[in-house]
């Protein structure tokens, strides 16, 4: 394992490099997680190049930036292009999850003759008109955030009163105060959600990219997912034409589990055994 550093302007991303071999897998984790939970990836003749999303690990977005002048798609491609540089890439599978997930989406448009096949698991940023997506966009929204921050326990009574009003759903509020138990951990949430809110993807322009370069795509999803539901997923398919490209399994939102991992290899579309 490698750990690297590229950087544009005032913004940076680490990244592992796992491997050295011809097939190269480019990898992004969720909110939370971390560029190692792809290394189960790695084999031999294989080169996995696993990023640190900005908020995680030493990969760096200025605070100061975030809501006057959230990151961009322009300032993604630049950084995703110096690895391409950097490590030799010419084609390259797309992996991720979660919020690494809307990275990839995103980064389609301009990456779509590199890439070889797309494997996401339960990815955000499907529905750019969802409340979560919607309300990031909305400066009295990231206000009302950043005062959660100070005050997690206001966030816990809002999430309360949003259950008994049928605005938030039960398996959401739990979710919602497994981030507010630790500090360092809702700050993160913050931060990633507003600085994040720029960062979309275009469900037709994605299927019409994929069918014409025959891209293999395909959206796993935990059946009991409660965060990410896989009614999303069916609709982003629906709107974009891929109909045929969601496979759900038996597990929630928890996909790093070791049993939960065993039960999505089988779909992703790069060999792992």
């Amino acid at each position: 394992m490698k750990r690297e550093l590229v950087s544009f302007n005032d913004v940076k991303i680490e990244y592992f490099t796992y491997g050295n071999g011809k097939e190269h897998i480019l990898c992004m984790h969720g909110h939370g997680r971390h560029a190692e939970d792809f290394k189960f990836v790695a084999k031999e003749n294989r080169k996995v190049i696993s990023i640190n999303l900005f908020h995680h690990g030493n990969s760096f977005f200025p605070l100061k930036r975030i809501e006057k002048n959230p990151i961009t798609i322009y300032e993604i491609i630049q950084l995703i292009q110096l690895i391409i540089e950097k490590e030799n890439l010419i084609n390259f599978h797309c992996l991720a999850f979660s919020q690494g997930g809307r990275f990839i989406l995103a980064l389609l448009p301009h990456f779509q003759k590199h890439i070889l096949s797309i494997s996401l698991l339960s990815p955000d940023g499907m529905d750019n008109n969802s409340f979560y997506n919607w309300a990031s966009r909305r400066k009295w929204a990231r206000k009302l955030f950043i005062s959660w921050e100070k005050e997690p326990n206001k966030l816990r009574k809002f999430s309360d009163l949003s259950v008994r009003l049928m605005l938030m759903r039960p398996k959401v509020r739990d979710f919602v105060y497994k981030f507010t138990s630790d500090h360092k951990t809702l700050e993160r949430a913050s931060q990633s959600w507003r600085s994040f809110r720029l960062i979309m993807s275009k469900p037709k322009e994605t299927g019409l990219i994929i069918k014409e370069n025959n891209i293999p795509f395909v959206i796993i999803m935990g059946k009991y997912d409660k965060i990410i539901r896989p009614i999303q997923a069916l609709r982003y398919a629906k709107k974009s034409g891929l109909i045929n490209c969601v496979i759900q399994i038996d597990c929630g939102h928890d996909f790093f589990k070791k049993e939960n991992i065993e039960l999505f290899k089988p779909h992703l579309l790069i060999q792992i055994d």
